[in-house]
């Protein structure tokens, strides 16, 4: 069996499960330190972003304005994957594949385009893909406290009350232990860590709800 009908395989079988296994998640709370997330802030829905290293497949999650999960579509795991931008109620996720695996990625991916799902809610999902030498990442510093705008969707990184750094919302990954910013334009990412292994997530989850 060749190495790319085993790789289609495995994901078969991750999308599986993350369909029969999964189930609903509480939005306030980090399910678990095997679990990320990517929101963004609509103005009567929130979008979820959803990847585990626990089980299944991530996930593209909407919910109400109150934390209630509304609906859940499946994406096609591979290793580098996250929303890099959005526009007119358009979510543009993206693939990042070493030039290594390019031949074996491009007809997986081919074939993907018409799996994953194509709309959530009112928003539609496009689907493109990076070929990188290398997972390019800046160095980052430790925060202690976070603010997001109501207003423009624009999320602020402190430490010691100084801003360290201020961006879109969704393009802000928020794990266990830390949170990776991902730079549309040098398509690099920076990891700022809690400081003194403060877990920020939930505080972070709670100020998305407190938005509305």
């Amino acid at each position: 069996m060749g190495r790319s009908k085993i790789i289609n395989i495995c994901l078969l079988l991750l999308l599986l499960l993350s369909i029969i296994g999964c189930g609903n998640s509480s939005f306030d709370k980090l399910e678990g330190p095997g679990f990320s997330y990517q929101i963004l802030a609509g103005k009567t829905e929130i979008v979820r972003i959803r990847y585990t290293t626990d089980e299944g497949a991530p996930s593209i999650q909407l919910f109400d304005t109150k934390g209630n999960l509304k609906e859940k579509v499946t994406i096609a795991p591979y290793m580098g994957l996250g929303l890099t931008a959005m526009k007119n109620n358009t979510l543009q996720i993206t693939y990042t594949v070493g030039q290594s695996d390019r031949n074996i990625f491009l007809p997986w991916f081919e074939r993907n385009k018409n799996i994953n799902p194509s709309h959530i809610g009112n928003y539609s999902i496009r689907y493109n893909y990076e070929i990188q030498n290398e997972y390019l990442e800046n160095k980052g510093s430790e925060i202690d406290s976070l603010y997001i705008d109501k207003n423009t969707q624009m999320m602020s990184l402190f430490l010691k009350q100084k801003l360290i750094v201020k961006k879109p919302m969704y393009l802000f990954r928020v794990k266990y232990s830390e949170v990776i910013l991902y730079d549309p334009e040098s398509k690099s990412h920076t990891p700022y860590m809690y400081k003194e292994k403060k877990n920020l997530v939930n505080d972070y989850l709670k100020k998305v709800l407190g938005l509305y």
